[in-house]
């Protein structure tokens, strides 16, 4: 009789094989075109697809970037195609930040990622967000370690250190993108420009309100 962790695996392998398999055929890709992209023969994605072999980690995070969605979705372990997930948003929205404003912020992250995989390099560009946010998560675990919400014992570099660095870091992604001056790809919808635009705005709005003077 099959145990059930012998049985919670191959129902996790069969589920990544056909989300595998249902994102090429969304693009529009045929095996040996992704294959090939993806840097493996197409005898072997063909296996994977079908589940009768199983892969390594490296070649799922290529399958993310390749395909724009989250590790998780991929997995199977999230139905969130950008582990941005509005119902999670709209519970921790409060008095400060309405739940409208809170999906918005949901929703740019999907546009942007969106954005970054039309571009000419879709590799490098997304890369470059994944670091961003990235470096921005942790930057925010610091400061929640320094004020007790997280154990300390989490990090090798001091709460200054930590964030000049990834301050430093961040910086220097920005630059070294905007350097290679990639060029986009499709244009996005009209209601995303709209939420972008909101987006920008806040932002600007927020700097302006809180760092500059006159």
């Amino acid at each position: 009789m099959e145990s059930k962790v012998t049985a919670d695996k191959r129902e996790k392998a069969t589920r990544f094989a056909a989300i595998l398999s249902q994102l090429r055929k969304e693009k529009g890709y045929s095996q040996k075109k992704a294959a090939a992209d993806l840097g493996i023969s197409q005898a072997l994605l063909s296996h994977y697809e079908k589940g009768i072999r199983e892969c390594g980690l490296d070649f799922v995070i290529r399958c993310s970037e390749y395909y724009g969605v989250s590790t998780d979705y991929l997995l199977g372990v999230s139905d969130v195609r950008h582990g941005m997930n509005e119902e999670y948003f709209s519970k921790i929205s409060g008095e400060i930040q309405s739940e409208e404003a809170m999906k918005s912020l949901s929703q740019g992250m999907k546009i942007l990622v969106d954005a970054a995989i039309k571009t000419d390099n879709k590799r490098y560009s997304f890369n470059y967000l994944h670091d961003c946010y990235l470096l921005s998560l942790y930057s925010i675990a610091l400061t929640l370690a320094k004020v007790g919400a997280l154990p300390k014992d989490m990090f090798m570099l001091d709460y200054n250190v930590g964030h000049e660095l990834a301050a430093a870091a961040t910086t220097v992604l920005h630059s070294r993108f905007a350097m290679n001056e990639y060029r986009g790809g499709e244009e996005i919808m009209n209601l995303e420009s709209e939420t972008l635009q909101m987006i920008v705005k806040g932002a600007e709005k927020y700097l302006m309100e809180n760092y500059i003077f006159e």
